[in-house]
């Protein structure tokens, strides 16, 4: 009797450990995923083409097997743990985060504002505003005949403002002044959109090539993305992307020896007509300078009287079909590309960057060097 009392006993104690033991392993599996805190950022605003959103959540008692689904919209947008999200459009937009298992899972909704740099920042044009160039930028010339003499000077560059009468060099290739309107250029739809004067005639064509940007961060910098216009001898066999070069002083009137990333090593030539150092004296560099962008190659005629043809679209102080009409070279902003040569589309700019395009020594003429003599907003002439 006493030995069945204990064998019933230690049945019944055997049972009471197994189903504790039970009970606490479904504690462990039930306990429910959660965010460490009930309070979360739950409205971002974005700005269009500049920011990236970024979330990590935190979640107490994450399993492994656990999946993360970010929706935009409804859309499928991300499984990762971690969101980097770049918005591609502006608007308003809802974000969804659920987190599940088979038997638990847990949500979260955000809200997105993506703002279009443009709308922010876009300068209307308004009664006080000039069609004309309204503020110098940068001005850094490359050596040439001009440069530290006439039409190469800091002055002359400020004498573009307001007007098209003024002169100014940009030297040998490479060389470039950036600029600004006192109002934001509007891309026209099927329509050219500013003009660049230049001193251009025909079977003299030095092309200066140009870059174009918008403020998007609204700061009033010219430090956003800068996208080129590609003319016509953009799409030509031979033309030379991502080309560099660098220039050294020779401290005194003499040849200009320059090294570029061909590994051509060649000279600034000087002639009789100008006689001072044709280094530029006024900018940081003192002893070198170097340039990157797009090298094209016009053609130069030696023969008898010295001659640089035209290109056929998209250069300054390139004597093209419009030239003659229009007394410069009209640009279009649907010109512009990246550095894939993907086309882009821009609404409208704040900046234009304009560099001397090709290299070379035109006899007589001296070095192929771009000069302009003003820009103007095309949408206030016409």
């Amino acid at each position: 009797m006493h030995q069945k009392l204990s064998f019933s006993l230690l049945i019944l104690i055997s049972g009471l450990f197994l189903f504790s033991s039970c009970n606490n392993d479904d504690d462990e599996i039930s306990i429910p995923m959660g965010f460490t805190s009930s309070s979360y950022q739950k409205e971002y605003e974005l700005l269009l083409g500049s920011d990236t959103l970024t979330i990590q959540p935190e979640i107490l008692n994450l399993p492994e097997e656990a999946r993360f689904n970010w929706r935009l919209e409804g859309q499928h947008l991300s499984g990762d743990s971690r969101l980097n999200f770049v918005p591609t459009e502006a608007g308003n937009f809802i974000l969804d985060l659920v987190v599940s298992t088979i038997s638990d899972s847990i949500h979260r909704t955000y809200r997105l504002k993506v703002n279009d740099p443009y709308d922010l920042y876009y300068r209307p044009v308004t009664e006080n505003s000039s069609e004309f160039i309204s503020k110098i930028i940068a001005y850094k010339p490359a050596p040439g005949q001009y440069i530290n003499s006439t039409y190469g000077s800091m002055e002359d560059a400020i004498d573009l403002i307001g007007d098209k009468t003024a002169t100014l060099s940009l030297g040998a290739w490479g060389g470039y002044i950036i600029f600004s309107f006192d109002h934001t250029i509007i891309n026209r739809e099927e329509n050219k959109d500013f003009i660049i004067y230049g001193n251009a005639m025909k079977g003299l064509s030095e092309p200066g090539i140009v870059k174009v940007s918008f403020d998007a961060n609204g700061n009033g910098l010219a430090d956003d993305e800068w996208y080129e216009l590609a003319g016509s001898a953009h799409y030509k066999e031979g033309t030379l992307f991502s080309y560099g070069i660098t220039y050294s002083n020779p401290g005194e009137y003499a040849n200009v020896a320059w090294v570029d990333s061909e590994a051509v090593q060649d000279s600034v030539m000087i002639n009789a007509y100008h006689t001072q150092n044709y280094y530029p004296l006024f900018i940081e560099e003192r002893s070198k300078m170097s340039f990157q962008g797009t090298r094209v190659f016009p053609k130069i005629n030696l023969d008898g009287f010295a001659s640089i043809d035209a290109l056929e679209w998209g250069y300054v102080d390139n004597y093209d079909a419009d030239y003659a009409s229009y007394g410069g070279n009209t640009m279009d902003i649907d010109w512009a590309v990246d550095e894939q040569m993907n086309l882009v589309k821009l609404q409208g700019i704040d900046f234009v960057k304009v560099y001397t395009g090709a290299q070379g020594n035109a006899g007589w003429l001296g070095e192929i060097s771009t000069e302009i003599k003003g820009a103007a907003d095309l949408s206030m002439l016409e």
